[in-house]
């Protein structure tokens, strides 16, 4: 039913919808953004709510100004058309958006971030219809956002596992492990050695997730290749490896120029103190310096910004694309947030530091990994810190939730 008329100002309503779309964004990248803690993420969302509930408020014409200014390629603009769109409950307005989410994976995850934004009452009276649905493209947003909304929709997400649609399949073997659906790890086995890259992933991940440590040769074939699985795999196989096995992983991805941010990004993933030498080593090179600061912070649970151990950019480095137009470089700065180490304060902290850290045990935020310790990085830390620790949890026991750090920041604050 529509919302009763209101006198609006459009120019107002139009901004709301502008500034939603840029926030939702905005609170994609801080979900991994090494400045953003739960309550910065809770208070962004805020915000956004706040738009939302201006376009709300205008009725049809806030839904006509969502409509006109919706664009595909804009996976924000999808965001917001999805949330009035879903809340509505007219059936136009739903195809709409559910349609824009065919037009690229962006656009299906800013669809399903939408019913993700939906409250629990509305969520729930509107996803049933959505997984029992004889679109496909209905039954992939519904199984997806299942996952994410750790819903379990029960015998469509065992149908999905066996649907002839490859992405929906997928899907579903991903939502297998977010839900920690132990009694479908046989399907998942089945999945291990799959033709399709995607379900062969999702399935080998969801395995480890629920216990099954078979699933990691399966998972380590993911590492040594490049592709878009390789980081995704290293943040749950390295958690899982023996030190020897990680070491192997790790010496062959250092081997190869272009992956030795990689092997950075996993050696922070093994929590091993070992690593710390070398990475103070690495981080005199440049192109590779924040990355192993961040690696370096990972293990310690040193902020660099706040404890003063932060140098300045150095001269002359560039990365990424500028104002040259004859210049060829268009790919983005991937570690454009992160802060530049200073090596000297770092090395002389270590030296001050070193005996904390015991070889052989892993570290996570300057503390040997543990339930007790991860479930509080999880109500203070920094978002690549907490979306570790809930993964470290998720590893630890197969009936042990996996946290959506994700989530809405207030209903992850009232869950914790």
């Amino acid at each position: 039913m529509s919302a009763a008329p209101v006198a609006i100002i459009e120019e107002i309503v139009d901004q709301y919808f502008e500034d939603a779309s840029f926030l939702w964004a905005q609170r994609e990248a801080a979900t991994k953004a090494v400045n953003h803690t739960l309550y910065d993420l809770a208070f962004l969302d805020g915000r956004i709510e706040a738009l939302v509930d201006g376009l709300r408020v205008a009725g049809d014409d806030g839904w006509d100004l969502c409509e006109a200014g919706l664009d595909p390629e804009d996976p924000g603009t999808v965001f917001t058309a999805s949330v009035i769109a879903f809340e509505s409950g007219d059936e136009e307005r739903m195809e709409l958006v559910v349609d824009a989410s065919g037009e690229s994976r962006t656009a299906f995850r800013a669809v399903v971030s939408a019913l993700g934004w939906m409250d629990v009452k509305q969520f729930n009276a509107l996803i049933i219809g959505f997984v029992s649905n004889k679109s496909r493209p209905y039954r992939r947003l519904g199984i997806a956002a299942c996952g994410i909304r750790r819903l379990n929709p029960k015998t469509y997400l065992d149908q999905a596992i066996n649907s002839s649609d490859m992405f929906l399949r997928a899907l579903a073997l991903k939502a297998v492990g977010q839900l920690k659906r132990i009694d479908l790890l046989p399907q998942l086995q089945i999945h291990l050695q799959h033709e399709n890259h995607d379900c062969r992933f999702e399935a080998a991940r969801s395995a480890l997730l629920l216990g099954d440590r078979s699933a990691l040769d399966t998972l380590s074939a993911f590492i040594l290749s490049p592709s878009k699985y390789m980081l995704p795999a290293m943040q749950v196989a390295l958690r899982l490896a023996d030190n020897q096995v990680a070491q192997a992983w790790l010496k062959n991805l250092s081997k190869k120029p272009e992956q030795r941010r990689q092997m950075l990004i996993g050696t922070g993933i093994t929590g091993n103190p070992g690593y710390i030498p070398m990475l103070l080593k690495v981080m005199r090179t440049h192109a590779l310096a924040r990355a192993a600061g961040n690696a370096f912070a990972m293990i310690t649970g040193i902020n660099l910004a706040e404890e003063g151990l932060e140098g300045p950019w150095p001269d002359g480095f560039e990365v990424g694309p500028n104002d040259d137009a004859e210049d060829e470089n268009t790919e983005m700065d991937p570690d454009e947030d992160l802060p530049w180490p200073n090596v000297e304060l770092l090395a002389h902290w270590w030296a001050q530091n070193m005996q904390r850290f015991e070889a052989g045990t892993r570290y996570l935020c300057g503390l040997p990994v543990s339930p007790e310790h991860c479930a509080s990085v999880l109500k203070t830390g920094m978002q690549p810190f907490r979306n570790a620790a809930a993964l470290e949890l998720a590893l630890s026991e197969a009936a042990t939730p996996y946290f959506n750090t994700s989530a809405s920041g207030p209903e992850q604050i009232k869950s914790l």
